[in-house]
């Protein structure tokens, strides 16, 4: 009984330890991009409902003042544990200046440290102003720095 009840324990901490690299709930950063866009530099937000689907909210404290929010699929890499390329789209808002409110898509990979709950991502995310301005911006690449919390 007494093995038994060993095995069931070992059993039971390995399966556990093997759910420990889960994707984590939310995720709280700054992102550092190119000036050029609307929804370049500031405040990110993730917040995943799955290991593969998530919404991200940017905000933009420079000028101009703006938010985006996105909506992310993400696709593991399987040559490099915890490694995903993600794409997705969304909206963004500016509220002021000429470039008001627009559409824009995002594209890039993302990394979630084992170790501690780091999130590190690279993308590229153009925007296309529909408001005020029709205008197309295809260059902006930035790097997120996230802190990860409340794991799956």
């Amino acid at each position: 009984m007494k093995q038994k009840l060993t095995f069931i324990t070992i059993l039971s901490i390995f399966f556990i330890c093997s759910k420990a690299d889960a994707q984590y709930t939310h995720q709280l950063g700054v992102r550092l991009g190119s000036a050029d866009q609307v929804v370049s530099t500031g405040f990110t937000y993730r917040y995943h409902f799955n290991n593969n689907r998530a919404v991200e909210g940017i905000l933009n404290l420079q000028n101009p003042v703006s938010a985006a929010v996105l909506y992310e699929i993400f696709n593991p890499i399987a040559a490099v544990q915890n490694l995903s390329w993600y794409y997705g789209g969304g909206a963004f808002v500016g509220f002021k200046g000429v470039d008001n409110l627009g559409i824009t898509g995002i594209a890039g990979v993302d990394y979630q440290f084992s170790e501690v709950p780091i999130n590190l991502s690279v993308d590229w995310k153009p925007e296309l102003t529909v408001i005020n301005a029709v205008r197309f911006r295809a260059s902006t690449v930035a790097v997120s720095v996230r802190f990860s919390f409340l794991k799956k």
